[in-house]
């Protein structure tokens, strides 16, 4: 009876921590000549203390999108890779990689929308 127990608690705390991570999804379609991946679409979330994610599904890689997610991976708290493996250059300013910032803005929305009740 004990063991069915803990795995109902771990269960119900996995579901919760789950449920209160959100992802979305952006492609390249979306988002045109602004597009600053190298992959064809890109998952955003937003982890607890507002860390900032993009998440390639196929590799299951995060890349840091905030000084929070960058701190994190600094400190081995995610496997992550720096942001820069999947930016493209930006074709405007030679040396230059891509803007982050629409991804950025969009990724804090989801902290925000997790704030709300």
């Amino acid at each position: 009876m004990k063991k069915r127990s803990v795995v109902v608690v771990i269960v119900l705390l996995a579901s919760q921590y789950a449920s209160a991570m959100e992802i979305i999804t952006l492609s390249k379609f979306q988002y045109g000549k602004r597009w600053a991946f190298t992959k064809e679409e890109v998952q955003l979330m937003c982890r607890p203390d507002h860390a900032l994610y993009a998440l390639n599904m196929s590799t299951l890689m995060q890349y840091p999108l905030n000084e929070q997610a960058e701190q994190q991976r600094k400190e081995g708290h995610v496997h992550a890779q720096p942001i820069d493996t999947i930016l493209l250059d930006d074709p405007d300013r030679p040396g230059q990689k891509m803007s982050i910032a629409p991804f950025v803005e969009r990724a804090q929305q989801l902290c925000v929308d997790k704030a709300v009740p």
